[in-house]
């Protein structure tokens, strides 16, 4: 037997293990990816919720301060500054919400994209 020969064979062969073997792991590689995203979009879905609450809560702080609570106004620079305070945290609740929805959609878009079948 020629040493051409037997190198053919051992190319072949090293080939062939190691593309299965690379197939394997990236077939496990995109089950462990497509598990990871699903989860963190369903976590993430959940806790929509609590952002959803923290501007409900935040816009309703910001009615309370408009009327100084029902108290009369004693110092009106405190007053505004309650105001200024709570309209800042309506701004951050919306802005935390609107981040935390804007997160939900890149993990979509990205299992979307795990998803896709693409030629070979």
């Amino acid at each position: 037997m020629s040493k051409s020969t037997i190198k053919s064979f051992v190319k072949s062969f090293v080939a062939i293990v190691t593309g299965d073997d690379a197939t394997q792991q990236g077939e496990k590689a995109f089950r462990q990816a497509v598990s990871a995203l699903k989860t963190q979009i369903s976590s993430l879905g959940g806790d929509t919720i609590t952002f959803e609450d923290a501007v409900e809560a935040a816009k309703e702080a910001k009615a309370n301060a408009r009327v100084n609570s029902g108290n009369p106004i004693s110092d009106r620079n405190q007053y505004v500054e309650n105001l200024l305070k709570a309209d800042n945290n309506v701004v951050l609740a919306e802005k935390a919400l609107e981040t935390h929805k804007k997160k939900i959609s890149f993990l979509e878009a990205e299992l979307k994209a795990l998803e896709t079948d693409v030629e070979a």
